[in-house]
């Protein structure tokens, strides 16, 4: 059997979008819950069934695979079996216990979506988090992180289609294992994350969209802008996508007809398009008297009307930020692009927070040796730099926000190393440079299991609790306050991460860097009483505080006076109930 088509992959996309978009109703009328989840989630499964043998059976009859096929498809399986051993551990990562399965298990507890004022981020589109809804619905916290492998293996699958196509079957394999083993990709996969929804989207939309350029179908193009809007529903940073795209058509198509009109008509429809498919969640932040893209915006025009520039990262915009915090050059600048591939490190934002692989850069120039017939790679290529650089000067440069761009990456690389095999004085480089490649992936990915250790928990040695307090440094005191608190305590997080996700009791932060705590203190006057007041007047009954982030935050922000009414806070208007590694709880009296 050969690889399935793009359209399967498309309507696969479509698929999940609209079962995004059904749960995004049911939440809006109140109906997030179990008996009206299963038959929307039941309807989706059945159409994935449909499309699939449809597939299978429209394919071309099998062709016996050749020994390093089945090689590849054993590595590839072993590749997916060995994220799935990590993907079914409790979930324990930062993103995911704040947002992307806090936020679904707020709305399932309300069985439906509201506005979560303090939750800036809950303004964001959630076209994959809903889906995780629907999950934690049903009672799962696991299948939202193999949906998110699920998309990594389906964009890995799309990827090889369109490498087969130039390359044949042998290097479209090769490409798909390059993919999924690659450690931004095999890290995510994981996760409960959203990255590789967004990738999944977007990369099928730039494949649609260099299809359409070779006939100017209408069902292409289509296609291509739903896709674009979907990507747009999961994460913002897919708008760079949509602005290459819509150049990528009105360019095509002027370059073909040498009309400026219909050029000018297929961009704007592509864009429409995109927008119509993501206006759902643009118009719920105007009914929530918000802007259509709440936060983005406001950042953007916060920042351009302060003369730092369009960027959305706060006061100092990416670049200067890369100029004058981590004395970087211009020259470090301008190499973005080939810096992100060897200085990646995990939970380092100055070095792009995420790894790819350094030798890529070997097998990317090589892509381009040879002409005629892959006539795509210049608008890939290109695709990517651009990508970079304008990701580069509207937010910071973290690698998981280039996932859009890097299956392509990959299509030059699984390229590149074809026409080095086909060079006699290039193959033996290039066979070592393929070993180093993997070797790196296999030393990544044996780190992550040596970090996480999850054999005891996979084998039965502990069990969950257990792994959730050997990884987590506050879930014994959350689970201290889930049992001990009354159900309707109201919890202040301060200083803890804003780990939401296993509260079972209503919780409440104020921002990330304590600046509406500092407001409550200094609104007090120095006044001890005055501040458990302020608590209490927003509903607050109990405080969850990691008490030596919160004395070197006090140490740097307030004056003696104030440092004093804390101590007189936690002395005599609160009690302590519980205290487990550096996590204590307080009642207020």
């Amino acid at each position: 059997m050969t690889a399935p088509k793009l359209d399967f992959f498309s309507k696969i996309a479509f698929v999940a979008g609209g079962l995004s978009y059904a749960i995004f109703l049911l939440g809006h009328l109140g109906l997030l819950s179990w008996p009206y989840v299963l038959p929307a989630v039941v309807s989706a499964v059945l159409l994935i069934v449909y499309f699939s043998l449809k597939s299978y059976a429209s394919n071309e009859p099998a062709v016996k695979r050749t020994l390093p096929e089945k090689a590849l498809v054993l590595l590839i399986s072993l590749t997916v079996i060995s994220i799935l051993g990590l993907a079914i551990l409790p979930p324990s990562s930062r993103d995911e216990l704040i947002q992307h399965l806090a936020v679904p298990k707020l709305y399932v507890m309300s069985q439906g979506i509201f506005e979560i004022k303090f939750m800036t981020f809950a303004y964001l589109p959630q076209n994959i988090d809903l889906l995780y809804a629907a999950s934690l619905a049903l009672g799962s916290d696991i299948v939202p992180k193999i949906m998110h492998l699920g998309f990594a293996v389906l964009t890995g699958l799309a990827l090889h289609q369109y490498v087969s196509q130039y390359a044949g079957r042998t290097f479209g394999l090769l490409s798909m294992l390059m993919f999924l083993s690659t450690p931004l990709v095999f890290n995510l996969s994981r996760l409960a994350y959203t990255d590789l929804g967004a990738a999944f989207f977007s990369t099928l939309a730039v494949m649609a969209a260099l299809k359409w350029r070779l006939d100017f179908s209408g069902k292409r193009l289509l296609y291509s802008a739903v896709l674009t809007g979907l990507a747009m529903g999961v994460k913002y940073n897919t708008l760079v996508s949509l602005f290459l795209l819509c150049v990528f058509v009105l360019f095509s198509r002027l370059r073909a007809d040498k009309k400026a009109l219909p050029a000018l008509g297929a961009g704007l429809l592509y864009f429409i398009v995109a927008f119509l498919v993501v206006s759902p969640w643009l118009i719920r932040n105007i009914l929530w008297d918000k802007g259509p893209m709440f936060p983005l915006f406001d950042n953007a025009i916060k920042a351009a009307s302060s003369g730092a520039g369009i960027h959305v990262t706060g006061e100092m915009a990416p670049v200067a930020k890369r100029l004058i915090l981590y004395g970087e050059g211009l020259l470090d600048i301008a190499l973005l692009p080939v810096r992100v591939f060897f200085e990646g490190s995990d939970n380092s934002i100055e070095r792009f927070d995420g790894v790819l692989n350094p030798f890529f850069l070997f097998f990317i120039p090589l892509a381009f040796i040879k002409r005629g017939y892959f006539k795509d790679k210049v608008y890939i290529g290109l695709y990517f730099l651009l990508f970079v650089v304008f990701t580069s000067f509207t937010i910071d440069i973290v690698a998981r926000y280039l996932l859009p761009a890097i299956p392509f990456v990959i299509a030059l690389v699984a390229i590149g190393l074809k026409n080095a095999l086909e060079k006699k004085w290039l193959r033996e480089a290039s066979i070592a440079a393929l070993v180093g490649l993997f070797a790196f992936n296999v030393f990544y990915a044996a780190g992550i299991y040596k970090r996480l250790s999850p054999f005891s928990y996979l084998t039965g040695g502990s069990d969950r609790a257990g792994y959730l307090k050997r990884v987590l440094p506050d879930y014994d005191a959350v689970s201290y306050a889930n049992t001990a608190l009354p159900r309707d305590a109201r919890v202040m997080l301060l200083f803890t991460g804003e780990r939401g996700y296993y509260w079972e009791r209503e919780y409440f932060y104020g921002d990330r860097v304590g600046n509406y705590f500092k407001w409550l203190v200094k609104e007090s006057y120095r006044d001890d009483v005055l501040l458990a007041d302020k608590f209490k007047g927003i509903g607050i009954s109990h405080v969850f505080v990691n008490l030596k982030i919160l004395d070197e935050f006090a140490a740097n922000n307030f004056a003696e006076g104030e440092l004093d009414v804390l101590k007189r806070f936690f002395a005599g208007q609160s009690v302590m109930l519980y205290n487990s590694r550096g996590y204590s709880l307080y009642a207020l009296k």
